[in-house]
């Protein structure tokens, strides 16, 4: 059984929100829910976006996973690691996400 990790844990006024964004962020939640060591383990983890969340901004995404995407190495390795359970339009940008990472594309950096 997947770990299930709620992707905005402890963001302020979160039911407000219906955009993820900013590198920043994605960031401060890679370390504030320790994506580093969650890569390095055995775990497969299901991260979960609420569905009031319509889009995730890609430089939310690769601040959050673009180190792990290319830890991995290749789409098919990251997401036997991490399952997304979000709406269709978050997930359009979490595989742009990937492809950016793996391709070293780094949006508004």
């Amino acid at each position: 059984m997947k770990k299930r990790i709620e992707i905005t844990k402890g963001i302020n006024q979160i039911n407000n929100l219906i955009v993820l964004s900013g590198r920043d962020l994605g960031e401060s939640q890679r370390k504030k829910l320790n994506i580093e060591t969650l890569d390095k383990d055995s775990e497969q983890y299901t991260i979960v976006i609420p569905q009031n969340i319509v889009s995730i901004n890609p430089s939310f995404f690769l601040g959050a996973f673009g180190i792990s995407v290319r830890h991995f190495k290749t789409k098919e390795n990251f997401l036997s690691k991490y399952e997304f359970d979000c709406n269709e339009n978050a997930f359009i940008t979490i595989n742009d996400g990937i492809n950016d990472a793996l391709n070293n594309i780094d949006a508004l950096r």
